[in-house]
């Protein structure tokens, strides 16, 4: 059995858009693909000034995007100027672990060029499956688990109880 190469990441792109609306209908079932489009062509601009987007992942040129991850930058108190992914969905259940690892250093890396001194995550702790259909949704509104990572120190903030 062949192993099967990590995904790529990058930022999404305008074609992305409407490939990635099956992942999102089943995972986001309230958002038409009227709403889709018009959130995902916001996600697309790019710039020094952009503070929000998707990154996608995929297993190669011409292949259609098997996971995403929204991301934005932010500010607390605590962590400073910080890279938040909020939603992590993909639709491979056998590679999950894989395209979650692809996705970490695409995030580190694009924090730095933000300007970010840490990155946030929140992850599903209880990996259940969606009750509307196959997709495993990493970031529901159950089991929630938030980590935030210093970059410069790559060590967890752990903030005061």
């Amino acid at each position: 059995m062949q192993a099967v190469p990590p995904p790529l990441v990058r930022r999404l792109d305008r074609a992305d858009v409407p490939l990635l609306y099956p992942l999102i209908r089943i995972s986001l079932p309230h958002l038409s693909l009227r709403d889709w489009i018009r959130i995902g062509r916001r996600m697309v601009r790019s710039g020094a000034r952009v503070q929000e987007g998707i990154l996608v992942a995929h297993y190669g040129p011409g292949r259609p995007p098997c996971a995403m991850a929204t991301f934005r930058r932010g500010f607390d108190l605590y962590s400073g100027d910080t890279l938040t992914a909020d939603h992590i969905l993909t639709l491979s259940y056998t590679h999950q672990q894989k395209i979650i690892d692809a996705l970490l250093p695409a995030m580190e890396t694009l924090a730095r060029e933000m300007g970010c001194d840490a990155i946030r995550t929140f992850s599903h702790s209880n990996r259940v499956l969606n009750q509307d259909g196959p997709v495993r949704k990493l970031c529901s509104t159950s089991h929630i688990t938030e980590r935030t990572v210093r970059l410069d120190r790559n060590k967890e903030i752990v903030p005061p109880s």
